[in-house]
């Protein structure tokens, strides 16, 4: 695992010094690559071949260089189908067969590729810089292109280094502030893009050009039995977990006592019988799940580590986190995601994580509620009309609501703030329901909701947070059910058996049955998250309540009389603004450290 830096131009001090910014990516070793035309950085989490693993890494007549950020499970095949073509190695590194893979194969290489990565491959001889990052986003790679200037890195914090000239993307801030995160693409700044995930990026003779070579396809269901699939599913769970295994460095597990994460515990035991375990313990009994981690623990024997988190821990983690994220980021899981981070990096440096399984099983609770509001859309429109007409606010919402199409409706129950008071709160005009509209392409409205999560919660929220709060104390993650085979199979599930009636992860669930105890397997579904509305309302009230109540640079985005009735309507009790409050304070947080940066 490494942080990787690099732009069109000659300079060994600048390289050097936007490498320097994410040595925590990378604290084992660094290394550079400059000519007349670019220049490489790379920082480096030394996982496999320790002693000979130095990036930048050459072809044999030094045409060809690579950095790379992230893990290649069968780079092992890899390496000996293309020994066979004659290919010679001076390493046993996952990063030098990228490089002789893309000679091989040119730009398809990635096709081939099981893993987690973002790297870039500078080719002198054709003077073109190739860049890809991996299908489903797990590893971050951001990049700036104006005129005959491109700078990229795995975090804007490079970039931002180079000297360019740095504004807010308006439509960016506003999408965070909608849903928590800055959309695939784009970032809270102009000019500085997401290269997409599944998709790779040319540079040359100053343009570029981005394709895609991967996409989820949920098209494909499969119509066999029930035992059929459970089958598969231990044999594709089994394979993703044991390629995760590949180390020279001890590997743990996060494990919060959820369905998800107690499954990758107890397949890794099939393989490592010395495994360390880790999870946290929240000071409200209602959000802590610590017992069941505990539980899962003792029937696998694991050496477990339990962190206790209270809301001083949000108190003094937080300013260090929004710096460390570079855009606002109102996930509030982020904080204890953070915290069992830093205390697993004591103990090993590879954690394998439950991330992904909500998303490719139906684990979500709002997946019951999407599927309700598709039987609603049958209501015939002659039942729904007179009704409109009625004098009840609620009522009339609410059949207004379910007239909307698919991809509407999702964007907005997905929505921290609802339409209507987007309107009055944000300066400017703003929908964002036809950034969900390219996902709602199946029939089946299931199939659209998870197409959507895939594409954009899934990217932008959970494998953002597991990067950052991760690789900020150097600890590599990795998730297990995010393989890539895994997810193509788990698309061709039919939805019935993902949500069977009312029952999340049915399928899943019936697989793990005889291997995690009953009481872990069917347990109802908590979420890994900190009690944010208790601290809002209490241990955190004066913090979170004075900051947004001062005029600040949030005023120029936000309208001031409304930060102050949402503070006054939450604070009565007459609304609940948790998650809407949290995000604005986010920003507040983040504005307060960048306005300074920002033109």
């Amino acid at each position: 695992m490494c942080g990787i830096v690099g732009f069109n131009w000659n300079d060994k001090n600048l390289v050097k010094a936007m490498s320097d910014l994410i040595r925590h990516r990378g604290p084992d070793d660094y290394g550079f690559y400059t000519d007349k035309y670019i220049s490489l950085g790379s920082r480096r989490l030394s996982i496999i071949d320790l002693s000979r693993g130095k990036q930048p890494i050459s072809n044999e007549d030094g045409t060809k260089w690579i950095v790379f950020n992230g893990e290649i499970y069968n780079f092992i095949e890899l390496r000996q189908e293309l020994q066979k073509k004659k290919h010679k190695f001076r390493t046993d590194t996952d990063t030098e067969v990228i490089l002789h893979a893309y000679e091989e194969y040119g730009r398809k290489c990635v096709e081939r590729f099981n893993g987690m990565f973002a790297f870039a491959i500078w080719d002198s001889k054709n003077r073109e810089l190739f860049i890809a990052r991996d299908r489903l986003g797990k590893k971050p790679l951001f990049y700036y292109h104006s005129g005959k200037k491109f700078i990229f890195a795995s975090e804007i914090k490079s970039i931002l280094k180079a000297g360019i000239k740095a504004s807010i993307n308006k439509e960016a801030l506003y999408f965070y502030l909608t849903y928590g995160y800055t959309p695939t693409k784009k970032s809270i700044f102009n000019n500085i893009n997401k290269l997409e995930a599944g998709c790779t990026l040319l540079f040359k003779d100053f343009k570029i050009g981005i394709e895609r070579y991967w996409q989820i396809d949920l098209s494909n269901k499969i119509n066999e039995s029930e035992d059929f699939f459970v089958k598969k599913i231990r044999e594709h769970l089994d394979s993703a977990v044991r390629k995760r295994l590949i180390a020279d460095v001890p590997v743990g597990a996060f494990l919060s006592g959820g369905l998800d994460s107690s499954a990758i515990v107890a397949y890794i035991k099939k393989y490592k019988n010395d495994l360390k375990t880790f999870s946290i313990s929240f000071d409200y009994s209602q959000f802590d799940e610590s017992k069941y981690a505990r539980m899962v623990s003792e029937k696998f024997d694991t050496g477990h580590h339990d962190i206790s988190f209270d809301a001083d821990d949000v108190r003094e983690l937080l300013p260090k986190l929004v710096k460390q994220y570079d855009e606002p980021f109102g996930d509030p899981s982020m904080v204890p995601t953070y915290l069992v981070s830093k205390v697993a990096r004591k103990h090993v440096t590879v954690s394998l994580s439950g991330d992904g399984g909500d998303e490719s099983f139906l684990g979500y609770e709002r997946y019951l509620q999407y599927r309700l509001l598709a039987l609603q859309e049958y209501l015939p429109k002659k039942f729904i009309s007179p009704l409109l007409s009625l004098p009840f606010g609620k009522l009339r919402n609410y059949l207004e609501f379910i007239r909307l199409n698919q991809y509407k409706k999702y964007a907005e129950l997905r929505a921290n703030f609802k339409s209507d008071l987007r309107k009055n709160l944000f300066l400017g005009n703003f929908d964002f329901s036809d950034y969900c509209k390219k996902f709602f392409v199946y029939p089946d409205y299931l199939d659209n909701i998870s197409n959507a999560d895939i594409n954009t919660y899934l990217v932008d929220d959970i494998l953002t947070k597991l990067d950052r709060s991760s690789m900020f104390v150097s600890l590599e993650a990795r998730a297990p059910f995010l393989d890539y085979g895994f997810m193509e199979f788990s698309a061709k599930i039919p939805m019935r058996l993902k949500l069977k009636g009312a029952e999340p992860k049915y399928i899943l669930k019936k697989s793990l049955v005889g291997i995690l105890p009953k009481s872990i397997i069917y347990r109802k579904k908590q979420g890994f998250t900190f009690p944010l509305e208790i601290y809002m309302r209490k241990e955190l009230k004066d913090l979170i309540n004075g900051s947004l109540a001062e005029k600040s640079e949030l005023d120029r985005y936000i309208s001031r009389d409304y930060i102050n009735k949402l503070l006054r309507l939450h604070y009565n009790k007459e609304k609940d603004y948790t998650s809407g409050l949290w995000t604005m304070f986010i920003l507040k947080l983040w504005l307060d450290q960048y306005s300074n940066r920002i033109n």
